[in-house]
């Protein structure tokens, strides 16, 4: 391996381990959602994490086709990680780095990307959840756990911000539908 690109990895794994802790939902389990909820579609994105006066960056793909959906997270144009879920469980095809969890980060995609009612139904008997307005409050135990605001209207396209009261971070998405080149 080069040295730049070993510097460059090594880098890369030890900012996303240092967002290891930004990548949560707030202690709720694995919500169980069908990835057919969400049509076909690949979404390409900028994650920026914040806390107190940290932030951190890295591009994702959020890719839905059929029963499964992809989460592939890259930086500096290498692949560091990569998983599916099937509406029940994660399989990790390429292994997170050490701290981060696969399940946290698929809770805030999910509870920003699922259709209202279908996220009501999905949520643990002490969660609720309300949208107006273009804001999405999620309750636990009836404390706002987290509000999500689509700044642009749609969560699949444009600006999306996360804001998790309960443990302190911020995930804003920049998030772009991926167009099919195809003729």
């Amino acid at each position: 391996m080069k040295p730049l690109t070993s510097s460059a990895a090594l880098l890369t794994a030890l900012c996303l381990t240092a967002c290891a802790s930004f990548w949560l939902s707030g202690g709720m389990s694995l919500l169980k959602i069908a990835p057919t909820t969400f049509g076909v579609r690949t979404i390409e994105q900028r994650a920026t994490i914040s806390r107190s006066d940290e932030q951190k960056t890295l591009e994702m793909v959020f890719d839905l086709r059929g029963d499964t959906l992809s989460v592939i997270g890259m930086a500096l144009g290498a692949r560091l990680f990569s998983f599916d879920y099937d509406g029940e469980k994660i399989v990790e095809t390429q292994p997170l780095p050490s701290g981060l969890s696969a399940a946290r980060i698929m809770n805030d995609l999910l509870l920003i990307y699922t259709p209202l009612e279908t996220l009501r139904a999905a949520l643990p008997a002490n969660g609720s959840v309300i949208e107006e307005n273009g804001t999405r409050q999620v309750f636990l135990d009836e404390t706002l756990n987290l509000s999500i605001h689509y700044v642009d209207g749609s969560p699949w396209q444009g600006r999306t911000v996360l804001d998790n009261r309960a443990l302190r971070y911020q995930l804003t998405l920049d998030s772009q539908e991926a167009k099919d080149d195809a003729p």
